[in-house]
């Protein structure tokens, strides 16, 4: 019985498999340099006018895992 509550408070904050969702992901003034996936993660490379940014993303839910500024201005 409590595998079962477990289990189903689990599924509780995930989408159902097979529907899709939108995620925004904030980068004003920014553009997609590359894209890549490994496993359940997407690794975006953003540029814009303060230098190249690094976005992970889970792939299963659309949320920001981490940023990683690289060459950004001082």
């Amino acid at each position: 019985m409590g595998a079962l509550i477990t289990a189903a408070i689990l599924r509780a904050g995930r989408p159902a498999a097979g529907e899709p969702y939108r995620a925004a992901i904030p980068a004003p003034g920014e553009r997609i340099e590359s894209t890549q996936i490994d496993g359940n993660r997407i690794l975006l490379r953003l540029s814009g006018p303060d230098g190249e940014e690094l976005v992970v993303v889970d792939a299963a839910t659309g949320r920001v895992i981490g940023r990683i500024a690289v060459n950004a201005k001082p």
